[in-house]
Order: structure tokens, then C-alpha cells, then sequence
């Protein structure tokens, strides 16, 4: 879409079109997404939905305000990120209950030692959740919204050389992780 094309819909969304809105939220709506699984972690994933609701309000009630100095999608990313980021912060003073602590099997205990692709995902999800916030969103909007390092960039207003770094470092600490003892164990014969 064109930025002139984009100008229009705002435009048009900001004096009630619903069809622009929704034009303007089905184009970005996997950078939105993207930011705020990356923000929410694995453990909040079924918080991403009630976000995104909260993220499109927002957006939607701030089109009168929007004064096109960024580009829609850099402003799309600053709501998503600060309306996932305020319920970080709301459920970080949250306690854990015990019975919320998972304690992952010896791949020797498990019944079939190899893991399935829900499993693989979901040690892929948790090894994502112990990234820096920074590394996770970059590799979140590289290969889940399938961004650019120069879309990245203009959407996280970093240079593309410190996008490329998050990503890279993010990579190797994600290798890091999953090459521990114990998530090498649990792994199984996936390899």
C-alpha cells in the first residue's frame, strides 16, 4: 500500500469509515500481533486476543488525533506496545500459585521420547519468553509478521544495523537457551 493510499484511509477512518479502519487493521494487523505476543511472553498467550481488542479501540478512539508525522504502522506499534506492556506490568504484581509451576519431564520418564510439533512449539514459545523483551520483539516481527530489518527498524525508530544486532543476538540466545542440559534432555530424539 502506498503512502498516499494510507494517508486516504486514515483520513477516511478518522471521519467514521468503517471499511478504512478495517482496511487499515487487516494491513497491519501481523506487526500489531506480532508486537504484542512478543511483549506478553508464552505465558500470556491468551491475553494476546484481549489486547489486540484494546489495541484497535485505542486506535480507532486516537484516528482524530493521528497528525501523520509517523507512518500508521510506527503509531499502530507504539499502542500495541504500550497497551501490552501495561498488562505486563498489571500482572507482574500478580502472584504465581503453586499450581501454576510446571516442572518439565526427564525425556527418559516420557512415554514416547520424541516430541510431537505442539511440543517443539511450545519449548520454542518458552525459550522465547526468557529472551530480552527487545531480541523477542525483533525476531517476533522478522519471522512471525515477516517484516524487513528496514520495516523493523521504522517501526521500533532503531537504525537497521541495531535490528539486525537484536535479531543475530536473539538467534544465539535462543540457541543458548535450547541447548541446555535440561532442555536437551527433554527434547528427546527430536534432532
Amino acid at each position: 500500500m502506498s503512502n498516499d493510499q494510507e494517508r486516504d484511509l486514515v483520513a477516511r477512518a478518522a471521519r467514521g469509515d468503517a471499511r478504512a479502519f478495517r482496511a487499515l487493521i487487516a494491513t497491519h494487523h501481523s506487526t500489531a500481533y506480532a508486537v504484542v505476543r512478543a511483549i506478553l511472553g508464552p505465558r500470556r498467550f491468551d491475553d494476546v486476543d484481549d489486547v489486540m481488542q484494546l489495541v484497535y479501540l485505542k486506535t480507532y478512539q486516537g484516528l482524530a488525533g493521528f497528525r501523520g508525522e509517523s507512518k500508521f504502522s510506527t503509531w499502530l506499534y507504539q499502542i500495541a506496545r504500550r497497551e501490552a506492556l501495561d498488562v505486563v506490568s498489571k500482572r507482574t504484581l500478580e502472584s504465581t500459585s503453586i499450581d501454576d509451576v510446571v516442572i518439565p519431564a526427564r525425556a527418559s520418564d516420557l512415554p514416547d521420547t520424541t516430541l510431537g510439533e505442539s511440543d517443539m512449539k511450545q519449548w520454542i514459545e518458552r525459550a522465547m519468553g526468557e529472551l530480552d523483551e527487545s531480541y523477542r520483539t525483533a525476531i517476533e516481527l522478522r519471522y512471525m509478521a515477516e517484516k524487513s530489518y528496514e520495516e523493523i527498524a521504522d517501526l521500533m525508530r532503531l537504525p537497521v544495523g541495531t535490528v539486525k544486532t537484536y535479531v543475530h543476538r536473539g538467534k544465539l540466545e535462543l540457541k543458548r537457551i535450547m541447548s541446555r542440559p535440561a532442555w536437551r534432555e527433554h527434547k528427546g530424539a527430536v534432532s
